[in-house]
């Protein structure tokens, strides 16, 4: 234990002064000054006023455009397994035209929609098919994959079948559901980036206008925000999974 205070006590030290130092550079630094890094220019980032607002206002875009189309996912999705896992047969027609959407070009399916709809709706409906297949495909297999011996353990306890789903199906798939919600929101993530042929794209927006202006710092800086957020989005999927399903953890220490 004293080893390991020794080393987060060092650690922090180590980030202490590495803020310190860096505090006293943005300092120095000014948008008239001649940038030293030929990949990023940092007074684009702490020197120039507009950055902080358009930074926040891609991110909290490129957000929205992945939690709700997944959100939307999972309910349809969910309702889509529920048709699947009562009308077996139901399964293979549900698949192909899930399969089918996600087949489609994103380019083209944005251009289709965003005929008949505004970008914003546009964005939502095409990033939403591209769930479906994931998610009602996991959510069937975790079902699925629930051990018979645990559902004839609640019928010998009595349960209907909806306290047999709610207390011992639905938590004992729960993992298996949330793996494909994740996939489904790290796929998102990068997807919305597209949407910025209809003038959305989120953090996107940023790399496309460096590409287009030959200026490599807002590529880097859209290209690390969008890997920061689809890590950070999958992260916290797996917390709540961990959170919510403790037994599976128990049973990991073991």
């Amino acid at each position: 234990m004293t080893r390991r205070r020794a080393v987060v006590a060092l650690v922090l030290l180590a980030a202490g002064a590495l803020a310190a130092w860096a505090w006293v550079r943005i300092g120095a630094l000014s948008e008239d000054t001649q940038a030293t890094n030929p990949i990023i220019r940092w007074e684009y980032l702490f020197s120039r006023q507009r950055t902080p607002d358009e930074l926040w206002a891609r991110t909290r875009q490129h957000l929205e455009l992945t939690v709700v189309p997944v959100a939307l996912g999972l309910v349809i999705s969910s309702a889509l397994s529920a048709i699947a896992l009562r009308f077996r047969w139901t399964m293979g027609p549900i698949t192909t035209v899930a399969g089918f959407l996600y087949t489609i070009p994103s380019l083209a399916l944005f251009g289709v929609l965003v005929t008949y709809n505004t970008n914003w709706t546009a964005a939502v409906i095409a990033l939403t098919s591209y769930t479906l297949l994931i998610m009602v495909r996991n959510i069937v297999a975790g079902i699925d994959g629930v051990p018979q011996s645990a559902r004839d353990a609640a019928d010998g306890l009595g349960m209907t079948r909806w306290q047999r789903f709610w207390r011992v199906e639905l938590p004992l798939a729960f993992p298996v559901i949330v793996t494909g919600v994740r996939v489904a929101t790290v796929t998102t993530v990068g997807l919305v980036g597209i949407s910025v042929v209809i003038q959305l794209g989120g953090l996107a927006s940023l790399i496309f206008d460096g590409y287009r202006r030959q200026f490599t710092t807002p590529i880097v800086v859209g290209s690390a925000l969008s890997i920061l957020l689809a890590v950070a989005l999958d992260l916290g999927l797996r917390g709540v999974e961990r959170l919510a399903t403790p037994w599976a953890r128990r049973a990991g220490l073991r």
